[in-house]
C-alpha cells in the first residue's frame, strides 16, 4: 500500500507519510509502481506564492533561488511557513510496469498533476521564468508520481495558465456549486480577478436568474486594474460589484450596510489574505453558510467572531478532491472562455497587477524605522533578520529561535506575537530550565484534584491550557527531558492531551515558539533531543546573531538603554565619542544583556554627565571582577587592555572574511563595512 502514495520515498523521518515528511527521495530512477513527469510549469498555491514574493520583495531571481533552495532541502516543493505548495504541468517521461495507469497515459502525453507537490518528489534543474499574475513558474525538472496521484491529460483547446488556476481550485469549485444551489443571496469575496470570475460563473450556473449574486473585490490587491475592464468581465455573472479594503472591517461593513442592507445566505471567501474571514462573517445572515476556498484563513477566528456576534453559522473549509470534480471544472472553463480571454488581455497589458497590501516589513523600510515592537537596531543585518521575522509572524507556524545567551530571543518572540493573528490571545512564557523534572509534567499539562500526593484539591490547569488559542513560548527547550519531549510531540500532533489524573482529553489550539542557546540540530545529533520533535518544531528557524556580528546596533542600543536609565534616575548622562568607540570595539560575550548591564553601571557610577572611554573600560573590568565564578582567563584577557583584545579579535575576523570571500569587495560586504575601511584595516594588521 505504501507504494500507492509514495511511502517508500520518505527519507526523514522514516515512517511518516510524504505530505508530512521533512525530506523525500527525489532521485531520477523510478520503481515499477511510479511514473516520472518532465515538469514544465508549477502553479504555486496563492498564499504560498504571495509569501515567497513578499519575502523576496518581488525579485524574480531571489524568488527562483528560494524555490530551488526549498526543493533541494526537502526533495519536494513544500513551503514550511505556509505549509503548502501547488500543482504542476508537464510531459509523461517514463511509466513503471506496475504503475496504476487508470487514464491510459503514455510517454509524451501532456498532463496536469493536481496532487499537491507537498506529497510527491520533485527535482528542479532551473527556474526559467516567473509569472506574477498567474502565480506560476516555468521550470526544468521532473516529478515522480504514484498510483494514488491524480494525473490528467491536458484538456483540448485550453491554455495552460488559466487551466492550472482552475485545476488548483478543482475541489472548491464543485463544492461551491453544490452549496450555491440551495442559496438565494450569494456573496463572493476575493482579491483576484480570475478567481472571482470562476466562482461568479459557478454562482450564476447554480442559481440562474432566480438568485442574487454580488462580488466584492479587495482594491488594495488590484492596484493597476481599470474598474470598467473588471465590470466588463464580471457583468454577465454578478448583479453588483463592489470595491473595498477587505481588511478595514468596520468601515467596509458600514459601507455594505448602506448598499446591501440584507445579509447573505452564503459567503464564498476566495480571498487569499488573512482578515477576509471577518467581513464574510459580518455579511452572512444567522443560520447562513461561510465557505473558505483557500488554504489560508483564520478559521478559528471566524468561528469565535461568529459566536461573539451571536450568529449560528455553518463554517465550511476547502474541499478535498472528489470523483467528478475535474470534469466539472473542465466544462466550466470551456463555457466561459470568452471572458477568460478578456482577463488574459488585461493581464498581458499589466506586467504586475497583484501585490500584497503593505506589510509590517514594508512599513519598516518606508519609514526607516529603527525600532520594531521594542527591538532596537541600527545594522542592515538586524534589519534583514527582522524583515524575516515579520514575514514569519503572520503565518501560524511553529518557530525555533536560536542564538547565544543575551542576544534578545525573547524580544523576537514579542515581535512575532504582536504581529501575529494571535496577538489578542494569551502568550505564556516558560523557562524549561527552571522547572524541576518531577514537576514538569504537572506544570505543563496540569492535573485533576487530588490526582497525586501533594496535588491541590481544586486541580490546576497547565501551561498548554493557559495558552489555548494563543502562543506558548518554551525557552531553553533543549533542557527538557526526553520523556517529556515525547509527550510534547504527542500534543503537537494530536492537538489534545490529558491532565494528570484526567480521563477526558482537552483540545488545544496553540502556536509553539521555542528558543535555545545551543542549536537543536546539534542536540539531535548528540541524541539529546528527539529528531521527530525537532521536525515538528522547526517549521521556521530564526537565528539571532550575536552583538559582535552587528556592531552598528551597539550605539543604537546603548543610547536606548541610556535614555531609559536617565528617566529612571532623573539623570542626564550621555556618551562621549571616545566612549562610543570603546563600546563598539568591545566583543560583548554577554551580548545585549551585558551591554544593558554596563550602561546601567555607567549611569549609576559615573559622576560626570559625559561618559568617556576610561569610564567604559572601568565598568567592563568591574563587571568581570564582580561576576560570581568569572573565568580567570577572561579577566586576565581584559586586564591586558581592551584595545589589544579587540585588535586581536578584529584581525581574526577580517582575516577569516578575506579568506572565505576571496576579494576585498566581497569581504567588506560580508563584514558590513566599506571597501576603503577594509583596506585601511588590512594594512593596519598587515594582512
Amino acid at each position: 500500500m505504501v507504494y500507492n502514495f509514495g511511502g517508500e520515498r520518505v527519507l526523514e523521518p522514516k515512517g511518516y507519510i510524504p505530505t508530512a515528511a521533512w525530506k523525500l527521495d527525489n532521485s531520477h530512477s523510478i520503481s515499477d509502481k511510479e511514473m516520472r513527469i518532465r515538469v514544465d510549469t508549477i502553479k504555486i498555491e496563492e498564499w504560498n506564492f504571495r509569501q515567497l514574493c513578499n519575502e523576496c520583495n518581488y525579485d524574480k531571481k531571489l524568488i527562483g533561488d528560494k524555490i530551488q533552495e526549498l526543493v533541494k532541502k526537502r526533495g519536494k516543493m513544500h513551503n514550511p511557513i505556509t505549509d503548502s505548495a501547488g500543482i504542476c504541468f508537464g510531459t509523461v517521461d517514463e511509466i513503471g510496469r506496475e504503475y496504476n495507469n487508470k487514464g491510459g497515459l503514455k510517454p509524451g502525453d501532456k498532463v496536469i498533476c493536481t496532487t499537491s507537490l507537498t506529497s510527491i518528489p520533485l527535482y528542479l534543474e532551473e527556474v526559467v521564468e516567473i509569472d506574477f499574475n498567474y502565480a506560476q513558474i516555468k521550470v526544468k525538472g521532473f516529478a515522480v508520481v504514484f498510483g494514488s496521484s491524480t494525473v490528467r491529460p491536458v484538456p483540448k483547446n485550453l491554455e495552460i495558465p488559466y487551466t492550472l488556476i482552475a485545476m488548483d481550485e478543482v475541489g472548491s469549485l464543485k463544492k461551491a456549486f453544490m452549496l450555491m444551489r440551495k442559496s438565494k443571496r450569494i456573496l463572493i469575496l476575493g482579491d483576484g480577478l480570475l478567481h472571482i470570475l470562476l466562482y461568479a460563473a459557478v454562482a450564476r450556473r447554480a442559481v440562474k436568474d432566480e438568485g442574487y449574486v454580488i462580488a466584492v473585490m479587495d482594491k488594495g490587491c488590484m492596484l493597476n486594474l481599470n474598474k470598467k475592464d473588471i465590470n466588463d468581465v464580471l457583468d454577465p455573472y454578478v448583479d453588483n460589484l463592489y470595491f473595498t479594503d477587505i481588511l478595514q472591517h468596520t468601515e467596509s461593513f458600514e459601507y455594505f450596510s448602506d448598499m446591501e442592507p440584507q445579509e447573505f445566505d452564503l459567503s464564498i471567501n476566495c480571498a487569499n489574505m488573512l482578515g477576509g474571514e471577518v467581513l464574510s462573517v459580518m455579511l452572512t445572515k444567522d443560520k447562513g453558510k461561510v465557505f473558505f476556498t483557500s488554504l489560508i484563513s483564520n478559521f478559528n477566528t471566524a468561528v469565535l467572531f461568529a459566536e461573539s456576534l451571536g450568529k449560528d453559522l455553518e463554517m465550511i473549509a476547502i474541499e478535498e478532491f472528489t470523483e467528478g470534480f475535474v470534469e466539472f471544472t473542465e466544462e466550466l472553463v470551456k463555457s466561459i472562455l470568452p471572458d477568460i480571454s478578456k482577463v488574459e488581455r488585461i493581464y498581458d497589458s499589466n506586467k504586475l497587477i497583484r501585490q500584497l497590501p503593505i506589510t509590517a516589513s514594508d512599513m519598516m523600510m518606508e519609514k526607516k524605522m529603527k525600532r520594531v515592537d521594542g527591538f532596537m537596531f541600527g545594522s542592515e543585518k538586524t534589519k534583514q533578520m527582522l524583515t524575516e521575522v515579520l514575514n514569519i509572524a503572520s503565518y501560524d507556524c511553529n518557530v525555533i529561535i536560536e542564538g547565544e545567551t543575551g542576544v534578545g530571543k525573547e524580544k523576537i518572540l514579542e515581535v512575532i506575537y504582536k504581529n501575529s493573528s494571535r496577538r489578542f490571545n494569551p502568550c505564556v512564557k516558560i523557562n524549561c530550565a527552571t522547572i524541576h523534572e518531577n514537576l514538569a509534567e504537572s506544570e505543563i499539562f496540569g492535573y485533576e484534584p487530588n490526582s497525586f500526593t501533594g496535588a491541590g484539591s481544586r486541580g490546576k490547569p497547565g501551561y498548554f491550557e493557559m495558552a489555548n488559542s494563543g502562543i506558548l513560548f518554551l525557552d531553553e527547550i533543549g533542557t527538557m527531558s526526553l520523556n517529556l519531549q515525547g509527550k510534547l510531540l504527542r500534543v503537537l500532533q494530536e492537538k489534545q492531551f490529558y491532565r494528570i489524573g484526567g480521563e477526558k482529553p482537552i483540545n488545544v489550539d496553540v502556536r509553539v515558539i521555542c528558543a535555545n542557546n545551543v542549536p537543536l540540530r546539534e542536540l539531535v545529533s548528540r541524541g539529546e533531543f528527539r529528531r521527530d520533535l525537532y521536525y515538528r518544531l522547526s517549521v521556521c528557524e530564526i537565528h539571532v546573531p550575536p552583538l559582535r556580528e552587528r556592531p552598528d546596533d551597539i550605539i543604537c542600543l546603548a543610547n536606548s538603554f541610556l535614555k531609559e536609565y536617565n528617566a529612571q534616575y532623573s539623570t542626564n548622562k550621555s556618551l562621549g565619542r571616545d566612549g562610543e568607540e570603546t563600546l563598539e570595539r568591545y566583543i560583548w560575550p554577554g551580548n545585549v544583556r551585558e551591554l544593558d548591564n554596563v550602561i546601567h553601571r555607567l549611569v549609576v557610577n559615573v559622576k560626570e554627565n559625559m561618559i568617556m572611554e576610561n569610564d567604559v573600560i572601568l565598568a567592563i573590568k568591574n563587571r568581570f571582577s564582580d561576576s560570581a565564578g568569572a573565568d580567570d582567563e577572561n579577566i586576565e584577557l581584559r586586564e591586558r587592555g581592551l584595545h589589544a583584545t579587540m585588535g586581536d579579535y578584529e584581525r581574526d575576523i577580517i582575516a577569516k572574511a578575506l579568506k572565505e570571500e576571496g576579494s576585498t569587495r566581497a569581504a567588506a560586504r560580508a563584514l558590513g563595512i566599506s571597501q576603503s575601511q577594509l583596506m585601511r584595516k588590512k594594512k593596519k594588521y598587515e594582512l
